[in-house]
């Protein structure tokens, strides 16, 4: 880990990955070359228990019996889920014929624990698997995936998890907080947010590398949270609230103030007042001033806070179907201060922003300031507003939108008044003018969707290769229906980018011939 001397390296810690495909699997073989462990969730539980066959076999049972029952395994279909990924390397002409590399022993989980409830009842490595806190989530679903398939794990996310969202689209961390009915920072994991260019594919148990590009994460400014720096203006208006109340200093957030936790009050009641949530500023140093680099340092806490233990499993039972009226409390005991809430939350933060860290190299990847991820965040969402709804109602190649005259017209109409909502946000207005001018211009906005249209000319968009693969959902309600919520709160119009919300969602609704696949 970084700024820790050897000696007193922490271990490395275990992420979660929940969506298994080309995205997430391109994260889990650059963890695997880094010695980062990880767990894929699998859609289904496995039809057998991993220890049924000790738990039900018996003493005396027939050795006939037992060689035919085996010999009949032996030749059944796999419903397990692979047990290794082949990475290939397919971003440069030379690497086209390298062979695989090859990871094996892939450690899976269900993503669906109580399915089998009666099935897995005595067997208790399940159970215990089923019920173990997750502290490092990462997130590659699809958006409109997101909701329900964290629902499924809800019973094992702790308000000191970390969740990692590597999506396309905004907005799906507030909807992520109102359905799991966090309320409030005392409840609220810590969240990370992550932009990708990696063009990546998966078939089977193969992911290939299909271009080279970037990662830019940073960490979630939550609006509660007292800090007077421009990120986390930015990010107070971003979740829809003001940002001129800073009332609250750096010294309310002072990680080494704990007098008000060590009242005999604080032992018995938890003191809430004060921010239970990560100071950012004590975690990311930014930049000196006449600096090259836009990139921030991270700083490792005090080495007390990093080897604290994160609190034992609640003996919680099997999670029954998610219901959101069951308190999330219930799965958990909660730290007694505001203090310990905050040494773990500081911890888990920590553990994953250094483990990206160590990505960097390989992935091209950056840890930013909260404020510079958010004018990328909006810069992104524009291209991909211009260019998805376009494209996939031409059911074109992004080629297409540069060399059709009326196709390139439509995008940058798109382009003019979704740059016309950015400016009449708030996330916007809490933005530096230099970002402003860097990242959001109409000009900028161009020059971005052109270099991307560019440079890949042949490829299909995601939302139309949804659509090609028959899907009944997309994402463009985290696209261009993000962009008319945006304008509803500005109390502007959006009239191209409702139009084209409506019409890609009669696209997606309306019967269509698929290509049959040769058996």
């Amino acid at each position: 880990m970084q700024n820790l001397p050897r000696s007193l390296a922490i271990p490395k810690p275990r992420f979660h990955i929940l969506g298994p495909g080309g995205i997430g699997s391109l994260f889990a073989y650059h963890f695997h070359r880094h010695k980062i462990p990880f767990t894929f969730f699998q859609r289904h539980a496995p039809p057998v228990p991993p220890l049924a066959k000790h738990g039900s076999s018996t003493a005396d049972q027939d050795a006939a019996t037992h060689e035919q029952t085996t010999t009949k395994i032996q030749h059944q279909k796999p419903t397990f889920p692979p047990s290794t990924l082949k990475y290939m390397n397919l971003t440069a002409l030379e690497t086209v014929s390298v062979e695989p590399q090859i990871i094996d022993g892939l450690d899976w989980e269900p993503l669906y624990p109580s399915i089998d409830k009666e099935l897995f009842r005595n067997d208790p490595i399940y159970n215990e698997m089923s019920r173990a806190p997750i502290h490092h989530l990462l997130v590659t679903t699809k958006t409109y995936q997101t909701v329900e398939a964290i629902s499924k794990i809800r019973h094992r996310l702790r308000p000191w998890t970390t969740i990692v969202l590597m999506q396309n689209g905004m907005g799906v961390r507030e909807e992520i907080c109102e359905s799991m009915g966090w309320k409030d920072e005392t409840e609220r994991p810590n969240f990370v947010q992550g932009i990708i260019s990696h063009g990546a594919q998966k078939t089977g148990d193969t992911v290939v590398h299909t271009g080279k590009g970037h990662v830019w994460l940073a960490p979630v400014v939550d609006p509660s949270s007292s800090s007077s720096t421009k990120a986390s203006k930015a990010a107070k208006a971003a979740a829809g609230t003001t940002s001129g109340d800073d009332s609250n200093s750096d010294d309310d957030n002072d990680d080494n103030d704990d007098s008000n936790d060590s009242s005999e009050n604080d032992r018995s009641t938890p003191h809430w007042s004060q921010s239970t949530l990560p100071n950012i500023n004590k975690l990311l140093k930014v930049p000196a001033k006449g600096s090259n680099s836009l990139f921030p340092n991270l700083i490792a806490p005090i080495m007390m806070k990093l080897s604290i233990p994160y609190p034992a499993s609640s003996p919680t039972p099997f999670a029954a179907r998610f219901d959101p009226s069951t308190p999330f409390s219930k799965f958990y005991t909660a730290p007694k201060t505001r203090q310990q809430l905050r040494d773990l939350r500081t911890k888990s933060l920590f553990e994953t922003l250094a483990a990206f860290e160590e990505l960097s190299e390989d992935m091209d990847l950056h840890v930013l300031l909260p404020d510079h991820l958010l004018a990328l965040q909006l810069s992104k969402i524009v291209v991909n507003s211009c260019v998805n709804p376009v494209a996939t109602l031409l059911e074109a190649t992004n080629g297409t939108l540069l060399d059709k005259v009326d196709a390139n017209l439509a995008v940058k109409n798109l382009i003019k008044e979704s740059q016309y909502i950015l400016s009449q946000s708030q996330e916007y207005q809490a933005l530096d003018d230099q970002l402003k001018k860097e990242f959001l211009t109409i000009e900028a906005l161009t020059e971005t969707t052109e270099t991307i249209l560019r440079a890949t000319r042949q490829n299909r968009c995601s939302t139309l290769q949804d659509f090609l693969k028959g899907s009944s959902q997309c994402e463009i309600d985290y696209m261009n229906g993000y962009l008319v919520r945006m304008a509803e709160r500005s109390g502007v119009d959006a009239p191209l980018n409702r139009m084209v919300t409506e019409k890609i969602k009669e696209k997606f609704a309306a019967p269509r011939n698929l290509p049959t696949k040769n058996i």
